[in-house]
């Protein structure tokens, strides 16, 4: 009985929380604080890490932050005269979604001459002028969830930059970060409820495929 009552208590705190509590809020802005091996191993839950593919651009991650993942990012990323009151405004203006942040990096096989290439080409699909680091237009981005299909209502991207060799300042096109945003209420997170589906389709390679059980994410 009691291990029944211990798996059930489980199982409750794992269900997605929409919206959270001010408690929850106050709970993962800790959590983000700590910004040690807990913190880490917490988001890992939310990732999804992809090999090198023998050709064609890079999708080497995807996160699927819930509104409790978000809290602990945010609070991570500002681990300096950041309160917990400042964490709770901040997720009372973004709202309940859900986040997918998909990191895609340039490759031998796919170089910026490539990303400049297909920037060009989506430009001309869509009768506006694209910058290379827009490539990523070009992908086709698919979330599912029981065979129902999920409109963005936000898109945006932020452009990875690097040298081309030690010692070069020039800033080199590296890759891009995607972050689609959804509404949290659509998807299901029940125990029993289907895994959400990401498919990810780039322009001259094959597909990347991950799957997230809501159910097992806070």
């Amino acid at each position: 009985m009691i291990s029944a009552m211990k798996w059930a208590l489980a199982a409750a705190l794992l269900l997605l929380e929409i919206p959270l509590s001010d408690t929850a809020v106050r709970e993962a802005y800790f959590l983000g604080q700590r910004n040690d091996q807990k913190t880490a191993d917490f988001l890992k839950l939310s990732t999804r890490s992809f090999s090198l593919p023998d050709k064609g651009p890079y999708i080497s991650e995807i996160h699927l932050l819930t509104p409790y993942a978000q809290v602990v990012v945010n609070s991570s990323q500002h681990s300096t005269g950041y309160s917990a009151q400042q964490a709770l405004a901040d997720y009372r203006r973004r709202g309940d979604t859900l986040l997918l942040q998909i990191r895609i990096e340039l490759t031998p096989t796919y170089t910026y001459d490539d990303a400049v290439r297909t920037a060009n080409d989506t430009a001309r699909e869509l009768n506006r002028h694209l910058d290379p680091e827009d490539f990523w237009q070009a992908f086709r981005f698919t979330v599912s969830q029981n065979d129902q299909y999920f409109e963005p209502r936000d898109i945006r991207s932020n452009p990875i930059y690097g040298s081309s060799s030690p010692g070069d300042r020039g800033a080199t096109l590296r890759g891009t970060m995607v972050w689609l945003e959804f509404e949290a209420a659509a998807f299901e997170a029940e125990p029993e409820s289907a895994p959400v589906q990401v498919e990810i389709v780039p322009p001259t390679a094959n597909h990347v495929l991950a799957k997230f059980d809501l159910a097992k994410l806070r």
